[in-house]
């Protein structure tokens, strides 16, 4: 039997919907619930993001699970090829972030700015696999972050054409390989307590921005998703430690590079830049109330931007403000 003939768009397409809006449904999910218990106000605004989710990701499903075309099926060997740069990324990154010590943001930064600069045609599925390599050396091995780059490989391919154009895609199917690696190795995965709010008014400011500078630099400014949110991890990653100190700095670092992953929105998700600024402070919301489960796996930060750009669009459709003439006019579909 002839695989391409197996392997339909439905098919790969509700395989990838599942798997990512599965995993973006724990972290939105869980974050909810701990903020129920710490801050009301954050968990009605947590709570509010959770039902435009949902209503997104039902319009989602219509949009991308119930056709079936051609276009969308198995293709070697760019699929293949889109797996193994996957893998790659993974690797590379954890040896920079942990053997060089670079930390995972700066390693994941660089990566990423290298991906776009001179990989440009797979540039995606090695930043998502950098996302997989900022996984905690505590939690994982090189055998261990090669089965998770292997897992968020084959997610990349199945997920290839659902979300498209939302920011954090890529983070998302990276957390799917991490968890799915510790499940195999029966690993239990971290936690921390949740920071209080002398840490979270400057995670928000730190998230707004990060998500506001890195559309500005790939749309405004033409660099795309994937370099503009390399460079701006990069910056944060060098930058806010030796300014706030090296545990704040670091943590603002890490709520920066997170809201960058929303930055990587398309214009065929959101025209302007001020949307932006909604989804920043939602990233650092469900970033704050995420901590106290499922830490370690590399892509939980993209994830949370994921459920956050997908939460603001669900809003914007249910307030009308949503308007596809004018969101659809200059496509440029992030690489996300």
């Amino acid at each position: 039997m002839n695989i391409r003939a197996v392997l339909t768009s439905r098919k790969l397409s509700v395989s990838g919907y599942i798997i990512l809006g599965g995993f973006t449904a724990v972290v939105f999910g869980g974050g909810f619930v701990v903020a129920v218990s710490h801050h009301p106000a954050a968990a009605a605004i947590m709570g509010l993001w959770c039902v435009g989710l949902v209503i997104e990701a039902v319009s989602e499903w219509r949009a991308a699970c119930c056709s079936d075309s051609e276009e969308q099926r198995f293709r070697f060997p760019t699929d293949s090829l889109s797996f193994l740069s996957v893998a790659g990324g993974t690797v590379v990154t954890f040896w920079i972030s942990t053997d060089l010590a670079l930390g995972p943001v700066v390693a994941s930064g660089l990566v990423g700015i290298f991906a776009a600069a001179f990989l440009k045609p797979y540039a995606a599925p090695i930043f998502a696999g950098s996302f997989v390599g900022m996984a905690s050396s505590g939690l994982f091995d090189y055998p261990t972050i090669i089965i998770a780059g292997m897992l968020a490989g084959g997610v990349f391919v199945v997920g290839k054409h659902v979300f498209n154009g939302f920011g954090g895609k890529l983070g998302t199917t990276a957390w799917a390989g991490c968890v799915g690696a510790l499940l195999l190795v029966n690993r239990p995965m971290l936690s921390a307590p949740v920071p209080g709010w002398d840490v979270g008014l400057p995670l928000l400011v730190a998230c707004v921005a990060g998500a506001m500078v890195t559309f500005i630099l790939s749309i405004w400014f033409g660099q795309g998703p994937v370099m503009a949110s390399g460079m701006v991890g990069l910056a944060a990653g060098l930058l806010l430690p030796p300014l706030f100190g090296a545990e704040l700095g670091t943590f603002l670092a890490v709520g920066a590079f997170c809201a960058s992953f929303a930055g990587m929105s398309g214009t065929n998700r959101f025209e302007k830049v001020i949307w932006m600024v909604p989804a920043g402070v939602l990233c650092g919301l469900a970033l704050l109330y995420s901590t106290p489960f499922m830490g370690g796996g590399g892509g939980k930060l993209g994830t949370i931007a994921f459920g956050a750009v997908i939460g603001l669009r669900g809003l914007m459709r249910v307030g009308g403000l949503k308007r596809p003439d004018v969101i659809t006019r200059r496509r440029r579909p992030a690489l996300d």
